[in-house]
């Protein structure tokens, strides 16, 4: 009989890559970190404060790990 082995355990190495990619970018949205680097207003990007650009990127960076993930049929 085979040992059982979660789905939710990646087993490549890629797959292990995305993974922590997709935290450590998920960690940067979250409290304590937006408010120690994004909470401010100054200075402007893209026509919007701060906060609000950092935080575009960031998501627009975690969409793309999850299609990167998605192409790769990680």
């Amino acid at each position: 009989m085979t040992p059982y082995r979660s789905h939710f355990v990646p087993r490549t190495r890629a797959g292990r890559i995305a993974v922590v990619c997709f935290l450590v970018l998920f960690a940067f949205t979250q409290p304590p970190l937006v408010f120690w680097l994004g909470n401010r207003i100054e200075p402007w990007i893209f026509g919007v404060p701060f906060l609000y650009g950092y935080l575009l990127i960031l998501y627009v960076l975690l969409i793309g790990v999850l299609l990167w993930t998605k192409r790769r049929k990680l």
